[in-house]
């Protein structure tokens, strides 16, 4: 199979069988822009390697980020379906490598591997998904509840259930080997993600993010380590928002 999950191409398999219908393979170094906002763009985006930053700029400069994306994801759909221009601007956050693919090229994979077309379908959907999410926390909520919120965004579209003991774990491989938490809800993120980018992408502070973060983790609510989120009740932490 091409796909292990439904937002996220397998990459260690798809770049040699992606390969094999492009030859525009670019690498763009940290901080630098692979399209701006209102750029006519004529290709589909494929990253191999690295880490890309989406968002958009309001007229007097004002950003927000609405995703960020790891190797093995497509991105930059929308302008290449609508044929109008971006409505968005891409940033590699560290040096990366994109293949790119043209409508004949594209078709050509699709034809060969029909299978593509249901699963772009289905991570569009997730995205359509998670900007909802923003949209109704950025309109209805204070910083912690948007904090939290972004949060559950993440687990319900990236997270895989568990049953861990997830309470003063000592290393990331702790919270995927330990043993249940009892809860029967738990959710494991594995997904790079900082402090400053969850605050960019719910519109505040990193400084705020951080503080609501300390505040979930003191309460046993949420583990965190540098590529693991750990919640051992989702249920629980649903129950934060409404407090």
């Amino acid at each position: 199979m091409l796909y292990k999950s439904l937002w996220v191409v397998d990459n260690r398999e798809a770049e040699d069988v992606l390969s094999k219908y492009t030859d525009s393979r670019k690498t763009f170094a940290k901080g630098s822009f692979v399209y701006d906002q209102n750029d006519e763009r004529q290709h589909l985006l494929y990253l191999v390697e690295g880490r890309m930053k989406v968002s958009v700029f309001s007229h007097d400069g004002s950003e927000k980020t609405l995703a960020i994306h790891e190797p093995g994801s497509f991105f930059g759909e929308t302008a290449f379906f609508d044929s109008k221009p971006s409505f968005s601007t891409a940033q590699a956050l560290e040096k990366s490598v994109v293949l790119m693919f043209d409508r004949e090229q594209l078709m050509s994979l699709f034809s060969d591997h029909p299978e593509i077309v249901f699963h772009l379908f289905e991570s569009m959907g997730r995205k359509i998904r998670l900007l909802t999410f923003q949209v109704e926390y950025l309109s209805f909520m204070n910083i912690d509840q948007r904090a939290v919120a972004l949060l559950l965004s993440l687990f319900d579209v990236f997270g895989k259930s568990c049953d861990q003991q997830c309470e003063n774990p000592s290393s990331e491989e702790s919270l995927e080997n330990s043993e249940s938490c009892g809860h029967g809800d738990g959710s494991l993120l594995e997904l790079t993600i900082t402090d400053q980018e969850l605050a960019d992408m719910i519109g505040t502070r990193r400084e705020a993010v951080t503080k609501a973060i300390n505040k979930l983790k003191k309460t046993k609510l949420i583990y965190k380590r540098k590529r693991t989120i750990c919640c051992p009740s989702i249920s629980r932490l649903n129950e934060f928002i409404s407090e």
